[in-house]
């Protein structure tokens, strides 16, 4: 018997972001939600004409949180119902929702710290689909922010230069922004 082999073109990541979600209200509730599934107490929304900035101070992920993060169509919130601190009803189920920043943006980064781990994952359109057959995201791991206080912080916004600050257990996720000639239209969504 011969088979053959089931494959997903990995541009149709960027078609599901771009398609799913028409206005930047609903990427902005699908990082909310990841926010409330990691049993996250605040959320801080931020826009400017280019960028939407979410952070939380939620569980954050380590490594192994990162790599099911990225892991599209994962059972793990089916299997793990619950959240680990509050035991609320998770709302994420398919791993798609992060990909909803894509219609507004180019680019969105998720900054996390856990424990000893702080890192930053970048996913770019462009580069996306420069790199050809190959599925993987630039990961930038950092020091761990022991200082952090209260868990509150600033991220350097992407492109300027320095040291980058993750407090612990805060997430940044889907820190959009449009390219350098857009700026924000009246849906939200990145217009020349």
């Amino acid at each position: 018997m011969e088979y053959l082999p089931v494959t997903v073109d990995k541009s149709h990541l960027i078609t599901i972001g771009e398609r799913l979600y028409s206005e930047s209200i609903e990427l902005i509730r699908e990082v909310v939600n990841n926010a409330y599934d990691a049993d996250a107490t605040e959320v801080e929304i931020r826009m400017t004409d280019q960028m939407i900035e979410v952070k939380d101070n939620g569980t954050g992920m380590d490594r192994g949180g990162l790599k099911q993060y990225f892991n599209i169509g994962s059972t793990e919130k089916v299997n793990k119902a619950r959240s680990p601190l509050f035991h609320r009803d998770l709302i994420g189920q398919f791993g798609i929702g992060k990909f909803a920043s894509l219609s507004a943006c180019e680019c969105f980064e998720v900054n996390t710290q856990r424990g000893d781990f702080a890192a930053k994952v970048t996913f770019d359109k462009k580069e996306w689909e420069k790199e050809g057959g190959q599925w993987n995201l630039p990961l930038q791991v950092f020091p761990p922010d022991r200082d952090g206080g209260d868990g509150r912080g600033e991220a350097a916004p992407s492109g300027e230069e320095g040291t980058e600050e993750i407090p612990q257990g805060e997430e940044a996720h889907s820190q959009c922004r449009c390219s350098e000639d857009e700026v924000w239209g009246d849906r939200g969504l990145c217009l020349p």
